[in-house]
């Protein structure tokens, strides 16, 4: 074992409000380290709906919680410009539904009071005919619509964002790397006790240990011996590489739950489910009948939706506090930042619950406590401090793509993960390079990932720059995929090709509950030529 490291802070948790946590308290002078099982954002933030929203639903019984989520979202928005885009919905209104079109604007013009808040519009009410021409995909039956403007975000890169602001102000950040244990001092937590990816065992001393481990909190509080709460939710999404429509669509299913089909910039998720979960967090599979839950919802406003064909499923499980007799879709967003000095666990703190859109809030009143603790007088920055890559503007993707021999869809690509710091990817030969056409990669920005961004394995690939994440699911990228990140890590062939095995074990997982006839057929195909290259 090493010899034990100190540090002012560690942070337990690498999903957005831990790397969120470890960028405030870094910028306010501390020393941090944060540690993260699995890869950034790899838990609930991936599996989100990719976006940043106010939440409208919640203002039937959680007013405060739309107000706050509303307003950090405008924060993120102004921080965070490169990454973001707006995301318009059409809430339609068919017979029988639970509110009809008069409810439905009402409710609409009073979350437009807290639009401006997020840099949003406010709502406009269609008529069926309007609708239906903006929009030709929608019921034959449709009474009305109105409009609804969110913001989406690729949480993925926010969460890595969030890690490189912290690295750049002195903070340690690893991935890959398990906590199994605290030091304890008596009644006191001093630090903590972690597995590296080597499989290497080290300890980190620190005056503050931070549990931010989302639907993990319960598990890293029992090591502290204090008792955390909460009522783990599972949610899963369909993934359509593609736009399927021209806008983001609501729908209400058998049960009367509010489902979304949010429209990305080239790909469409349909979701959430919301259902107790009482299993292992660390393998949370997608059943078929949570698939045909969500087709059947949306079947009945968009009724050619079983004519897609979907990539893959994801599937997360939300950290929502625990409330007993509550439906699981009206369980508040609200969070709670707890010291558990009472419990007989000094020096540390757990933040539960929340919400991505409000993480940037989260993670400044957890930041408070822990300079509270610490005596550390130093204000929050967080707020209007830009995270890297929006320092200044953006020159126009056609110019970075002219420029740098690139297609304008590569360039704009580029610049949502990268903001201005773009073109500096682009500096050596293989910048017009494509890893794969249907999600446009230069093999310099995978080599890029892999030098600066610890992309490890193909799927840490998949979540810092997208590889895969097109219609080809890996089919046609992988392999190359795998040379260009095993050059740099110094990969043998075996392990080159032993990255692409294992990349598609686990994307299977994903893929197996929508595939049909010929998407099976398709599976087998691919995993054979895979195989036959491997061989």
């Amino acid at each position: 074992m090493s010899a034990p490291s100190a540090h002012d802070v560690c942070v337990i948790g690498g999903g957005v409000t831990g790397a969120g946590i470890a960028r405030d308290l870094a910028l306010r002078g501390l020393s941090v380290l944060l540690l993260e099982k699995g890869d950034w954002g790899g838990g609930t933030t991936g599996s989100s709906s990719w976006m940043i929203h106010g939440g409208p639903r919640y203002l039937e019984f959680d007013w405060n919680t739309t107000r706050l989520s509303t307003q950090d979202a405008g924060y993120i928005v102004s921080i965070a410009r490169n990454m973001v885009y707006r995301v318009v919905f059409i809430i339609p209104v068919l017979p029988h539904d639970k509110n009809n079109i008069e409810r439905m604007e009402t409710a609409m013009e009073v979350y437009d009071r807290f639009q401006p808040l997020k840099h949003a519009h406010p709502h406009v009410r269609l008529t069926a005919e309007e609708a239906r021409q903006i929009e030709p995909g929608l019921a034959a039956d449709l009474i009305g619509a109105v409009t609804m403007e969110e913001w989406g975000v690729d949480p993925h890169r926010l969460v890595f964002a969030n890690v490189q602001d912290a690295i750049a102000h002195g903070a340690r950040a690893l991935n890959h790397t398990r906590v199994t244990g605290l030091l304890r001092d008596g009644g006191k937590v001093i630090g903590v006790r972690y597995r590296g990816p080597d499989g290497a065992m080290s300890e980190a001393r620190a005056n503050v240990v931070v549990n931010a481990a989302g639907p993990w909190v319960p598990e890293i509080s029992r090591m502290a011996g204090a008792t955390v709460q909460l009522r783990p939710a599972k949610g899963i999404h369909i993934v359509y590489p593609h736009r399927i429509s021209n806008f983001s669509i609501s729908a209400e299913s058998i049960d009367g739950r509010d489902l979304l089909m949010v429209s990305h910039a080239g790909f469409t998720l349909l979701g959430t489910t919301d259902d107790d979960f009482y299993g292992d967090l660390d393998s949370v599979d997608v059943l078929e009948d949570e698939v045909d839950y969500l087709l059947q919802a949306f079947e009945r406003v968009f009724p050619s939706i079983r004519a897609y064909r979907p990539a893959r499923t994801t599937t997360g499980v939300r950290p929502t506090l625990f409330k007993w007799r509550r439906y699981e879709d009206e369980l508040s967003r609200k969070y709670e930042v707890i010291d558990h000095s009472a419990d007989g666990a000094g020096g540390f703190v757990t933040i539960a619950g929340g919400k991505l859109s409000m993480y940037r809030l989260m993670a400044e009143e957890t930041s408070d406590v822990v300079c509270q603790k610490l005596g550390h007088q130093a204000p929050c920055v967080t707020a209007t401090r830009p995270l890297p890559g929006n320092e200044s503007d953006v020159e126009l993707p056609s110019e970075l793509g002219r420029r740098t021999g690139i297609t304008t869809l590569a360039a704009m690509k580029l610049q949502s993960r990268h903001g201005s710091n773009a073109g500096a990817l682009l500096q050596d030969a293989r910048s017009g390079r494509m890893v794969c056409r249907c999600e446009p990669i230069t093999e310099a920005e995978l080599a890029y990932a892999a030098r600066h961004e610890q992309v490890g394995t193909l799927a840490d690939a998949f979540r810092r720059v997208g590889l895969a994440a097109g219609p080809c699911a890996g089919g046609a990228c992988v392999l190359r995929a795998a040379a260009v990140i095993g050059n740099e890590l110094g990969w043998s062939a075996s392990q080159r090709f032993d990255a692409a095995r294992e990349f598609l074990r686990g994307a299977w997982l994903g893929r197996a509950p929508v595939l049909g006839h010929m998407g099976w057929a398709q599976e087998e195909l691919a995993i054979g030529a895979h195989r036959g290259l491997c061989n």
